[in-house]
Protein backbone atom coordinates (compact mmCIF):
# COMPACT_ATOMS: atom_id res chain seq x y z
CA UNK A 1 0.00 0.00 0.00
CA UNK A 2 1.18 3.52 -0.77
CA UNK A 3 2.34 5.88 1.97
CA UNK A 4 3.39 9.52 2.00
CA UNK A 5 5.27 11.98 4.20
CA UNK A 6 5.12 15.76 3.97
CA UNK A 7 8.06 17.64 5.38
CA UNK A 8 8.30 21.33 4.72
CA UNK A 9 7.55 21.71 1.04
CA UNK A 10 8.68 18.20 -0.02
CA UNK A 11 6.17 15.39 -0.45
CA UNK A 12 7.71 11.90 -0.27
CA UNK A 13 5.77 9.04 -1.86
CA UNK A 14 6.60 5.41 -1.05
CA UNK A 15 5.19 1.99 -1.79
CA UNK A 16 2.64 1.27 -4.51
CA UNK A 17 -0.02 3.83 -5.47
CA UNK A 18 -2.93 2.77 -7.64
CA UNK A 19 -6.71 3.16 -8.05
CA UNK A 20 -7.34 1.23 -4.82
CA UNK A 21 -6.00 4.05 -2.62
CA UNK A 22 -8.47 4.94 0.14
CA UNK A 23 -10.60 8.09 -0.05
CA UNK A 24 -9.28 9.34 3.29
CA UNK A 25 -5.69 9.07 2.08
CA UNK A 26 -6.48 10.89 -1.15
CA UNK A 27 -8.34 13.59 0.79
CA UNK A 28 -5.27 14.21 2.99
CA UNK A 29 -3.04 14.21 -0.08
CA UNK A 30 -5.29 16.72 -1.83
CA UNK A 31 -4.87 19.25 1.00
CA UNK A 32 -1.08 19.44 0.46
CA UNK A 33 0.66 21.95 -1.80
CA UNK A 34 4.26 20.75 -2.19
CA UNK A 35 6.85 22.40 -4.37
CA UNK A 36 8.72 19.13 -4.82
CA UNK A 37 7.68 15.47 -4.90
CA UNK A 38 10.33 12.90 -3.96
CA UNK A 39 9.88 9.56 -5.76
CA UNK A 40 12.98 7.80 -4.39
CA UNK A 41 10.97 5.16 -2.49
CA UNK A 42 8.06 4.92 -4.92
CA UNK A 43 7.63 1.38 -6.25
CA UNK A 44 4.62 1.82 -8.55
CA UNK A 45 2.11 4.46 -9.57
CA UNK A 46 -0.75 4.12 -12.04
CA UNK A 47 -2.20 6.78 -14.31
CA UNK A 48 -5.27 7.46 -12.15
CA UNK A 49 -3.13 8.55 -9.18
CA UNK A 50 -0.76 10.49 -11.43
CA UNK A 51 -3.74 12.40 -12.87
CA UNK A 52 -5.10 13.02 -9.35
CA UNK A 53 -1.76 14.44 -8.18
CA UNK A 54 -1.30 16.60 -11.27
CA UNK A 55 -4.83 18.04 -11.03
CA UNK A 56 -4.95 18.70 -7.27
CA UNK A 57 -1.44 19.42 -5.99
CA UNK A 58 -0.65 22.46 -8.14
CA UNK A 59 2.78 23.11 -9.63
CA UNK A 60 5.57 20.86 -8.39
CA UNK A 61 8.94 19.45 -9.39
CA UNK A 62 9.75 15.73 -9.45
CA UNK A 63 12.98 14.72 -7.71
CA UNK A 64 14.72 11.35 -7.44
CA UNK A 65 12.50 10.12 -10.25
CA UNK A 66 13.28 7.67 -13.05
CA UNK A 67 12.48 7.44 -16.73
CA UNK A 68 9.30 5.41 -16.16
CA UNK A 69 7.75 7.87 -13.69
CA UNK A 70 8.87 10.86 -15.78
CA UNK A 71 6.98 9.48 -18.79
CA UNK A 72 3.81 8.86 -16.76
CA UNK A 73 3.73 12.40 -15.34
CA UNK A 74 4.71 13.91 -18.70
CA UNK A 75 1.74 12.20 -20.30
CA UNK A 76 -0.83 13.12 -17.63
CA UNK A 77 0.36 16.73 -17.50
CA UNK A 78 -0.77 17.13 -21.07
CA UNK A 79 -3.84 19.38 -20.98
CA UNK A 80 -5.81 17.08 -23.22
CA UNK A 81 -5.30 14.20 -20.82
CA UNK A 82 -5.99 16.24 -17.69
CA UNK A 83 -9.20 17.51 -19.22
CA UNK A 84 -10.59 13.99 -19.29
CA UNK A 85 -12.56 12.68 -16.33
CA UNK A 86 -11.30 9.47 -14.76
CA UNK A 87 -13.66 6.64 -15.60
CA UNK A 88 -15.51 5.37 -12.56
CA UNK A 89 -18.19 2.88 -13.45
CA UNK A 90 -21.32 3.31 -11.38
CA UNK A 91 -22.01 -0.40 -11.42
CA UNK A 92 -19.68 -3.36 -11.75
CA UNK A 93 -21.08 -5.99 -14.08
CA UNK A 94 -21.32 -9.62 -13.05
CA UNK A 95 -18.46 -10.77 -15.26
CA UNK A 96 -16.13 -8.21 -13.70
CA UNK A 97 -17.15 -9.32 -10.20
CA UNK A 98 -16.44 -12.94 -11.07
CA UNK A 99 -13.04 -11.96 -12.49
CA UNK A 100 -12.11 -10.03 -9.35
CA UNK A 101 -13.17 -12.94 -7.13
CA UNK A 102 -11.06 -15.37 -9.17
CA UNK A 103 -8.03 -13.06 -8.99
CA UNK A 104 -8.48 -12.62 -5.21
CA UNK A 105 -8.71 -16.39 -4.73
CA UNK A 106 -5.55 -16.90 -6.79
CA UNK A 107 -3.64 -14.24 -4.83
CA UNK A 108 -4.81 -15.66 -1.48
CA UNK A 109 -3.76 -19.20 -2.44
CA UNK A 110 -0.31 -18.00 -3.54
CA UNK A 111 0.15 -15.96 -0.34
CA UNK A 112 -0.97 -18.89 1.79
CA UNK A 113 1.46 -21.27 0.04
CA UNK A 114 4.31 -18.80 0.60
CA UNK A 115 3.36 -18.41 4.25
CA UNK A 116 3.09 -22.19 4.68
CA UNK A 117 6.52 -22.62 3.10
CA UNK A 118 8.04 -20.12 5.53
CA UNK A 119 6.43 -21.93 8.44
CA UNK A 120 7.74 -25.33 7.35
CA UNK A 121 11.22 -23.89 6.83
CA UNK A 122 11.31 -22.34 10.32
CA UNK A 123 9.75 -25.49 11.83
CA UNK A 124 12.41 -27.77 10.33
CA UNK A 125 15.12 -25.37 11.51
CA UNK A 126 13.61 -25.44 15.00
CA UNK A 127 13.57 -29.25 15.04
CA UNK A 128 17.25 -29.29 14.07
CA UNK A 129 18.09 -26.78 16.82
CA UNK A 130 15.55 -27.43 19.61
CA UNK A 131 17.54 -25.45 22.18
CA UNK A 132 16.57 -22.27 20.31
CA UNK A 133 12.83 -22.90 20.70
CA UNK A 134 11.15 -20.37 23.01
CA UNK A 135 9.40 -22.87 25.28
CA UNK A 136 8.09 -20.28 27.74
CA UNK A 137 6.36 -18.30 25.00
CA UNK A 138 5.10 -21.55 23.47
CA UNK A 139 3.56 -22.65 26.77
CA UNK A 140 1.94 -19.23 27.25
CA UNK A 141 0.23 -19.49 23.86
CA UNK A 142 -0.89 -23.06 24.59
CA UNK A 143 -2.63 -21.82 27.72
CA UNK A 144 -4.15 -18.67 26.19
CA UNK A 145 -5.08 -19.88 22.71
CA UNK A 146 -5.91 -23.50 23.45
CA UNK A 147 -6.70 -24.25 27.06
CA UNK A 148 -8.31 -20.85 27.49
CA UNK A 149 -11.00 -22.05 25.08
CA UNK A 150 -11.90 -25.13 27.16
CA UNK A 151 -14.83 -23.39 28.87
CA UNK A 152 -16.69 -22.25 25.77
CA UNK A 153 -15.79 -25.43 23.85
CA UNK A 154 -17.02 -27.57 26.75
CA UNK A 155 -20.31 -25.70 26.98
CA UNK A 156 -20.85 -25.90 23.21
CA UNK A 157 -20.02 -29.62 23.12
CA UNK A 158 -22.34 -30.30 26.05
CA UNK A 159 -25.28 -28.61 24.33
CA UNK A 160 -24.52 -30.26 20.98
CA UNK A 161 -24.34 -33.64 22.73
CA UNK A 162 -27.76 -33.09 24.29
CA UNK A 163 -29.27 -32.10 20.94
CA UNK A 164 -27.76 -35.06 19.08
CA UNK A 165 -28.82 -37.61 21.68
CA UNK A 166 -32.33 -36.21 22.06
CA UNK A 167 -33.03 -35.96 18.33
CA UNK A 168 -31.44 -39.33 17.63
CA UNK A 169 -33.37 -41.05 20.42
CA UNK A 170 -36.66 -39.48 19.28
CA UNK A 171 -36.26 -40.78 15.72
CA UNK A 172 -34.93 -44.23 16.61
CA UNK A 173 -37.57 -44.72 19.30
CA UNK A 174 -40.24 -44.67 16.57
CA UNK A 175 -38.74 -47.87 15.14
CA UNK A 176 -38.07 -49.54 18.48
CA UNK A 177 -34.32 -49.15 17.97
CA UNK A 178 -33.52 -46.58 20.61
CA UNK A 179 -30.58 -48.64 21.85
CA UNK A 180 -28.72 -47.75 18.64
CA UNK A 181 -28.52 -44.12 19.70
CA UNK A 182 -25.37 -45.08 21.60
CA UNK A 183 -23.75 -46.58 18.49
CA UNK A 184 -24.70 -43.84 16.03
CA UNK A 185 -24.16 -40.79 18.20
CA UNK A 186 -21.01 -42.17 19.77
CA UNK A 187 -19.35 -42.78 16.41
CA UNK A 188 -20.60 -39.47 15.01
CA UNK A 189 -19.24 -37.57 18.01
CA UNK A 190 -15.80 -39.15 17.94
CA UNK A 191 -15.31 -39.00 14.17
CA UNK A 192 -16.95 -35.75 13.12
CA UNK A 193 -18.99 -33.62 15.50
CA UNK A 194 -16.57 -33.34 18.42
CA UNK A 195 -13.46 -32.35 16.44
CA UNK A 196 -15.39 -30.10 14.05
CA UNK A 197 -17.32 -28.13 16.69
CA UNK A 198 -14.25 -27.67 18.88
CA UNK A 199 -12.10 -26.52 15.95
CA UNK A 200 -14.73 -24.02 14.76
CA UNK A 201 -15.03 -22.49 18.23
CA UNK A 202 -11.25 -22.25 18.57
CA UNK A 203 -11.06 -20.70 15.09
CA UNK A 204 -13.51 -17.99 16.07
CA UNK A 205 -11.57 -17.33 19.26
CA UNK A 206 -7.90 -17.76 18.34
CA UNK A 207 -7.74 -16.83 14.65
CA UNK A 208 -9.29 -13.45 15.40
CA UNK A 209 -6.98 -12.99 18.38
CA UNK A 210 -3.84 -13.73 16.36
CA UNK A 211 -4.85 -11.41 13.53
CA UNK A 212 -5.66 -8.55 15.89
CA UNK A 213 -2.47 -8.98 17.95
CA UNK A 214 -0.13 -9.11 14.94
CA UNK A 215 -2.10 -6.35 13.18
CA UNK A 216 -1.64 -4.00 16.12
CA UNK A 217 2.06 -4.91 16.22
CA UNK A 218 2.32 -3.85 12.58
CA UNK A 219 0.47 -0.59 13.12
CA UNK A 220 2.66 0.30 16.12
CA UNK A 221 5.72 -0.73 14.07
CA UNK A 222 6.80 -3.40 16.55
CA UNK A 223 7.37 -5.81 13.65
CA UNK A 224 9.70 -3.31 11.94
CA UNK A 225 11.49 -2.73 15.24
CA UNK A 226 12.12 -6.47 15.60
CA UNK A 227 13.59 -6.60 12.09
CA UNK A 228 15.80 -3.60 12.88
CA UNK A 229 17.15 -5.35 15.99
CA UNK A 230 17.91 -8.48 13.99
CA UNK A 231 15.02 -10.66 15.22
CA UNK A 232 13.03 -12.75 12.76
CA UNK A 233 9.32 -11.88 13.31
CA UNK A 234 8.28 -15.20 11.83
CA UNK A 235 10.33 -17.14 14.37
CA UNK A 236 9.38 -15.01 17.38
CA UNK A 237 5.76 -14.08 16.54
CA UNK A 238 4.30 -16.67 14.18
CA UNK A 239 6.02 -19.93 15.09
CA UNK A 240 4.99 -20.13 18.80
CA UNK A 241 1.34 -19.39 17.98
CA UNK A 242 0.98 -22.05 15.27
CA UNK A 243 2.85 -24.76 17.18
CA UNK A 244 0.81 -23.95 20.29
CA UNK A 245 -2.44 -24.59 18.43
CA UNK A 246 -1.08 -27.80 16.89
CA UNK A 247 -0.46 -29.04 20.44
CA UNK A 248 -3.51 -27.55 22.15
CA UNK A 249 -6.31 -28.36 19.68
CA UNK A 250 -6.05 -32.18 20.13
CA UNK A 251 -6.21 -31.73 23.92
CA UNK A 252 -9.27 -29.49 23.68
CA UNK A 253 -10.97 -31.88 21.24
CA UNK A 254 -10.36 -34.80 23.61
CA UNK A 255 -12.14 -32.91 26.40
CA UNK A 256 -14.91 -31.85 23.99
CA UNK A 257 -15.53 -35.50 23.04
CA UNK A 258 -15.71 -36.55 26.68
CA UNK A 259 -18.13 -33.74 27.58
CA UNK A 260 -20.36 -34.42 24.56
CA UNK A 261 -20.57 -38.14 25.39
CA UNK A 262 -21.37 -37.28 29.01
CA UNK A 263 -24.24 -35.07 27.81
CA UNK A 264 -25.54 -37.97 25.70
CA UNK A 265 -25.39 -40.23 28.76
CA UNK A 266 -27.57 -37.78 30.68
CA UNK A 267 -30.19 -37.67 27.88
CA UNK A 268 -30.24 -41.47 27.60
CA UNK A 269 -30.68 -41.71 31.37
CA UNK A 270 -33.59 -39.25 31.48
CA UNK A 271 -35.29 -40.04 28.16
CA UNK A 272 -34.57 -43.74 27.55
CA UNK A 273 -33.97 -44.85 31.13
CA UNK A 274 -30.45 -46.14 30.35
CA UNK A 275 -28.19 -46.13 33.37
CA UNK A 276 -24.71 -44.73 33.00
CA UNK A 277 -23.29 -48.24 33.38
CA UNK A 278 -25.51 -49.61 30.60
CA UNK A 279 -24.58 -46.73 28.32
CA UNK A 280 -20.85 -47.23 28.89
CA UNK A 281 -21.16 -50.99 28.47
CA UNK A 282 -22.98 -50.54 25.14
CA UNK A 283 -20.51 -47.84 24.09
CA UNK A 284 -17.58 -50.17 24.83
CA UNK A 285 -19.13 -53.01 22.82
CA UNK A 286 -20.30 -51.09 19.74
CA UNK A 287 -17.90 -48.15 19.29
CA UNK A 288 -14.45 -49.23 18.21
CA UNK A 289 -11.34 -47.42 19.39
CA UNK A 290 -10.37 -46.64 15.79
CA UNK A 291 -13.20 -44.09 15.57
CA UNK A 292 -11.52 -42.10 18.32
CA UNK A 293 -8.15 -42.10 16.54
CA UNK A 294 -9.76 -41.24 13.20
CA UNK A 295 -11.24 -38.09 14.73
CA UNK A 296 -8.10 -37.15 16.64
CA UNK A 297 -5.86 -37.52 13.58
CA UNK A 298 -7.49 -34.46 12.01
CA UNK A 299 -7.07 -32.14 14.97
CA UNK A 300 -3.38 -31.12 14.53
CA UNK A 301 -4.20 -30.10 10.95
CA UNK A 302 -7.13 -28.03 12.24
CA UNK A 303 -4.80 -26.29 14.70
CA UNK A 304 -2.22 -25.61 11.99
CA UNK A 305 -4.75 -24.11 9.55
CA UNK A 306 -6.23 -21.86 12.27
CA UNK A 307 -2.80 -20.58 13.28
CA UNK A 308 -1.56 -20.10 9.72
CA UNK A 309 -4.60 -18.12 8.58
CA UNK A 310 -4.79 -16.02 11.75
CA UNK A 311 -1.11 -15.04 11.55
CA UNK A 312 -1.09 -14.53 7.78
CA UNK A 313 -4.03 -12.13 7.93
CA UNK A 314 -2.31 -10.27 10.76
CA UNK A 315 0.71 -9.56 8.56
CA UNK A 316 -1.61 -8.24 5.84
CA UNK A 317 -2.84 -5.40 8.07
CA UNK A 318 -1.95 -1.99 6.63
CA UNK A 319 -1.44 1.29 8.44
CA UNK A 320 -5.12 1.94 9.19
CA UNK A 321 -7.00 0.61 12.19
CA UNK A 322 -10.01 -0.22 10.00
CA UNK A 323 -7.96 -2.90 8.26
CA UNK A 324 -7.51 -4.67 11.61
CA UNK A 325 -11.25 -5.20 11.95
CA UNK A 326 -11.67 -6.15 8.29
CA UNK A 327 -8.86 -8.71 8.29
CA UNK A 328 -9.86 -10.09 11.70
CA UNK A 329 -13.31 -10.86 10.31
CA UNK A 330 -11.79 -12.32 7.16
CA UNK A 331 -9.41 -14.55 9.14
CA UNK A 332 -12.28 -16.08 11.13
CA UNK A 333 -14.34 -16.72 8.00
CA UNK A 334 -11.35 -18.21 6.17
CA UNK A 335 -10.35 -20.40 9.11
CA UNK A 336 -13.86 -21.84 9.53
CA UNK A 337 -14.16 -22.46 5.79
CA UNK A 338 -10.84 -24.31 5.60
CA UNK A 339 -11.63 -26.36 8.70
CA UNK A 340 -14.85 -27.58 7.06
CA UNK A 341 -13.01 -28.16 3.75
CA UNK A 342 -10.27 -30.15 5.53
CA UNK A 343 -12.88 -32.18 7.37
CA UNK A 344 -14.60 -33.02 4.08
CA UNK A 345 -11.25 -34.00 2.56
CA UNK A 346 -10.47 -36.32 5.48
CA UNK A 347 -13.94 -37.86 5.22
CA UNK A 348 -13.37 -38.66 1.55
CA UNK A 349 -9.93 -40.14 2.31
CA UNK A 350 -11.27 -42.27 5.18
CA UNK A 351 -14.13 -43.50 3.00
CA UNK A 352 -11.81 -44.44 0.14
CA UNK A 353 -9.44 -46.23 2.55
CA UNK A 354 -12.41 -47.87 4.30
CA UNK A 355 -11.32 -46.63 7.71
Amino acid sequence: MGKFEFNGDILRLSGAWDYRASKSKLKRLKSLKPSKIDLANLEHIDYSIAIFISKNLGEFELINSNDKFDKIFALVRDKGILGLAIYKPSKINSLEKIGKIIIDIRVNIINFCIFLGQFLFVLIAGIKEPFKIRFQELSNHIVSAGLGAVGIVGLTSFLIGIVLAYQGASMLNQFGASIYVVDIMGIMTLREVGPLIAAIVIAGRSASSFTAQIGVMKITEEIEAMKTMGFDPFKFVVMPRIVALIIAVPLVVFLANAISIFAQMIVCKLYLDFSFYEYLQRFKESVELRHFFVGMLKTPFFGAIIGLIGCMRGFEVSGSTSSVGELTTRSVVNAIFWIIALDALFSVIYTELDI
